[in-house]
């Protein structure tokens, strides 16, 4: 893993936020209302590109390469 379990973290806090605003934007408004559909799909977007982030970082951190040659 390339990030830091921090970084990794901070991505899904942020994937959560995403997705928090993309539900109240479809579903916060009065019945009848339509929603953005621009905005959702743009969100839910971002929200996939930081998920397959987390999902294709499969190489090790860096320090713990540094710790694997020194063992």
């Amino acid at each position: 893993m390339q990030h830091t379990i921090q970084q990794l973290m901070d991505k899904v806090s942020a994937i959560h936020g995403l997705a928090v605003q993309a539900h109240r934007e479809k579903y916060g408004k009065p019945k009848g209302q339509p929603y953005d559909v621009f905005k959702v799909t743009m969100l839910v977007e971002q929200i996939q590109a930081l998920a397959g982030d987390i999902y294709n970082d499969k190489e090790p951190h860096p320090k713990l390469v540094k710790k694997e040659k020194k063992e």
